[in-house]
């Protein structure tokens, strides 16, 4: 029987470092699969996609979401945008925004999420115009994707270098969290079903009654 499974993902990143961009194309291609609903709110736009999971016969169902003008905030966003997040891109395009990154949109928005396993995906873009801060950039970016568990990639908007993988990346990491949910759930089945069990046992055991002669 087929399970259809709900994700929200927000990006995140200081202004001008491509988020908007890059919600864009993933949207854009979206549009052109077939997707079901849209919205413009006051302060985000949002769409959503869905991912069919073959291994579990799971479709997911994922609520993409951009925050607009996220600058106004300084980091720290409402309340209401930091909850009920399972993915989360964080974006950056130099040095600077990927330090911002670090000391600002993840610390605030780890400090406030409700969601245990929250995936991250930390993301270069700008990659045409590295230029000799590039080794820096990519040392930097890996060193910090490593430290909260997270992937990290480079891609351009511009010239749509990696883009493909920022997808394949969203879409993985989202199995990713389905299938851990999934493991868990089976896990807690497998140990009610023992409980059950050992009780059963105990149960019978309490039931049994000795016949009061020498065995």
């Amino acid at each position: 029987m087929e399970k259809e499974k709900k994700l929200n993902l927000i990006i995140l990143g200081d202004k001008g470092v491509g988020k908007t961009s890059i919600f864009n194309i993933i949207k854009e291609r979206a549009l052109n699969e077939g997707i079901n609903d849209i919205n413009d709110l006051n302060d985000v736009d949002c769409f959503i996609i869905k991912k069919k999971y073959e291994r579990r016969n799971i479709t997911i169902s994922l609520n993409i979401k951009d925050i607009k003008n996220q600058e106004n905030f300084k980091g720290n966003i409402p309340i209401q945008y930091k909850r009920d997040n399972h993915l989360v891109l964080l974006v950056c395009s130099d040095i600077e925004t990927l330090n911002s990154i670090k000391e600002n949109w993840y610390k605030d928005y780890k400090e406030n999420t409700n969601i245990e396993n929250t995936r991250y995906i930390l993301i270069a873009n700008k990659s045409d115009i590295f230029g000799e801060k590039r080794d820096e950039i990519i040392k930097l970016g890996n060193q910090f994707a490593e430290e909260i568990n997270a992937h990290f990639i480079t891609c351009s908007v511009k010239s749509m270098d990696n883009m493909d993988n920022v997808e394949r990346f969203i879409t993985t990491e989202a199995k990713n969290f389905i299938e851990e949910e999934e493991k868990k759930l089976e896990n807690n089945n497998n140990n009610n079903l023992k409980l059950e069990n050992v009780e059963e046992d105990e149960n019978n055991s309490n039931n049994y009654k000795c016949c009061g002669l020498t065995c």
